[in-house]
Formats: C-alpha cells, structure tokens, sequence
C-alpha cells in the first residue's frame, strides 16, 4: 500500500511539471512579436488599415511591403471611392497626379506614377538601377495623401482586375515575388453623406495654364511599330535601332525592371525620340517592314540651325544631316525642308 501511495505521488508530481513547462512555453509563444515567432510571408498592405478624415482635411495612408526578400521593382494598383476623396498631388511641376514614393526601393526608373481622379485609380511602379543593392526586410513603398470630399467610408483596395495581380513584386532578375495583399479603408466625416443614388459630380483638379508654343512641333504617330525580343538584346540596343527612349519603351510595354526583357516579348516601340551614347544597336524588324523614313518634316526657317533643329525634335545633328545629304553642318537654306527621322 505505501508502495502504491509513493508511486501516485510521483506521478502527479511528474504531471504538475509538465503542466508547468505548456503553460511557460504558450506564454512565451503568445507573447513574443510575430517577426520571432511563425514565419510571415511576404506582404503589401495598406497602414494604417483604417483611418478617419474631415471633409476638406487631408490625411496620409502608407503602402507597405513586408518581409520581402531580393525586392528590385514593384508595381500597385489601387481604388478608391472617387466621389468620397481624392488624391493630394505631391509634385505640381508634372502633368497629371503623383503619390510620394517610400523610401524602400530608389526611385531610378519611375515607370508609372498617376492617380486618376475620375475613376479612382492609383497605379505606382518603380524599380531600382545599378548600383543599388537589392532591399530585405520591410518599409513604406509609398505614401498617399488623401483630401475628404463628402461623408462616407472608402475602401482604398488593391485591384484586382484580371490578368494583372494587385501588386507585382520583382528581384533583380525581373522574377516575380509571390506576395499577398491587405486592404485598407478611409471613412470621411463632417459633411453630407453620398447615397449610391447622388448624383453629385466629382471636382475637377484645376489644372496648370499652359502657353502655346509659336511653332509647335508635329505630333507623330504614337507607335512606330512593333519589335520582338530576340535572344541577347537589351532595351538600350533596341532603342538605339529606332532612335527611341529605352525608358519609354520600358513605359510604354509595362516593365517594371527595365534591365530585364524576355526573349520573345512583342514590344510596341512608341515615338519617342532619343540619342543613345553610341553601342550595340539591335536589328530593326516590325514585321520586316523599315521604320518609316521621315519621322516629322522641318521647314528650315531664317537663322535656323541643325544644332537648333536637332534640339527641338532631340535627334542628333549628324543623324539629320546623314539623312539629308548635309556635307557642311554649318550651310542650311531657309525654305529647305528636312526629314527628320
């Protein structure tokens, strides 16, 4: 019988301490940060999640990537409630409306940057050039500034329309970085609330006056044509094949990393002309057909120059003289009407 009592004794000493031990180890679990104890993927969210704003008043919201590894570009598209808040221009010297870019990634290639006030569309995308090194860790990819319009609560989403993912993240490589998304809200009070019903009408951002200029330069075509990547080329020999802005280019097809073109991507070429420092050029194809000739046609006028000439349309001087069969730089007639390629 002592045996027996000696023998339940230890057993529920034994059970006492490993209570004990559970109960530390959830304690210590429970109260340590997320970042030390399970594993986070990687995030872009909205932060705060939920803010409030006066109408007439501004208020700023981050976008925030988080526990990111390898990240070189990125691109967002956000909505938002257009008859409730608009967005806060930060940078009045430019056409449309910009959100501030974060500090997380160098802002070296911009390649989208515009926030419509009609739609309520916000798209970011930026990427990082050499030397920068690629960023670990979390940190703000940029920040909006909203104006409360009229009374209401808007969701401030990712979009997540089809085939594009709300939020394309990016290594040096131009791989994609699987990432989820976490919406946020604005909730606008002080004034009349909006029924889906109103018809209230969105105010229009005033805009800049704009002067007109004397002898405007002739707008081309948008597209010149289109290129297909072939194995080796680079944005910048393919510009250089049509005179073109490789950044724009990069624009102009959606690319985040402008280092990084896959073989076989069908490139639409826009008209945007551009002198390259001299390097390997790409061979011209849209489709076998030359790229037209004369981009625009110059009527030399009194004391005009090729130097003048080639500044305005930023082609270069030789490049216009080789064209026209110009043997002295410095002899132009006036009447003399030039390609301009």
């Amino acid at each position: 019988m002592r045996y027996q009592e000696e023998n339940m004794k230890r057993q529920c000493l034994q059970f006492s301490r490993a209570c004990v031990g559970l109960a530390l180890l959830l304690t210590a679990l429970f109260s340590m940060p997320i970042s030390q104890g399970l594993a986070q993927g990687t995030m872009v969210v909205i932060d705060p999640p939920a803010k409030e704003v006066a109408v007439g008043a501004t208020t700023a919201v981050d976008v925030r990537v988080e526990n990111v590894a390898n990240l070189y570009g990125a691109e967002v598209q956000l909505m938002f409630n257009a008859a409730l808040l608009e967005v806060v221009d930060t940078d009045a010297s430019r056409e449309g409306v910009q959100i501030q870019p974060g500090p997380l990634l160098s802002p070296d290639f911009m390649a989208k940057n515009n926030a419509d006030q009609t739609t309520g569309r916000i798209v970011f995308a930026v990427a990082q050039m050499p030397p920068h090194e690629p960023v670990n860790g979390s940190g703000i990819l940029a920040t909006i500034t909203f104006r409360g319009k009229a009374a209401g609560t808007s969701g401030i989403n990712f979009s997540t329309t089809q085939p594009t993912p709300p939020a394309i993240l990016s290594n040096r490589d131009g791989m994609p970085i699987s990432a989820s998304t976490r919406d946020g809200s604005i909730t606008v009070t002080g004034g009349p609330t909006l029924t889906p019903t109103s018809t209230a009408t969105p105010t229009a951002t005033p805009k800049p006056t704009t002067t007109t200029t004397p002898t405007p330069i002739p707008t081309p075509a948008k597209i010149l044509g289109y290129h297909t990547v072939k194995a080796k080329e680079t944005l910048y020999c393919i510009g250089r094949a049509y005179n073109v802005d490789p950044y724009a280019i990069a624009r102009q097809n959606s690319i985040v990393n402008p280092n990084v073109i896959r073989v076989g991507h069908k490139l639409a070429i826009p008209n945007v002309p551009y002198r390259l420092p001299a390097g390997k050029a790409c061979p011209r194809q849209f489709d076998g057909t030359p790229t037209p000739r004369c981009r625009w046609t110059h009527k030399v006028e009194r004391g005009e120059n090729l130097y003048r000439i080639s500044l305005r349309y930023k082609v270069s001087m030789w490049t216009i003289a080789e064209t026209n069969h110009i043997t002295n730089l410095n002899y132009i007639r006036a009447g003399q009407e030039l390609c301009i390629p």
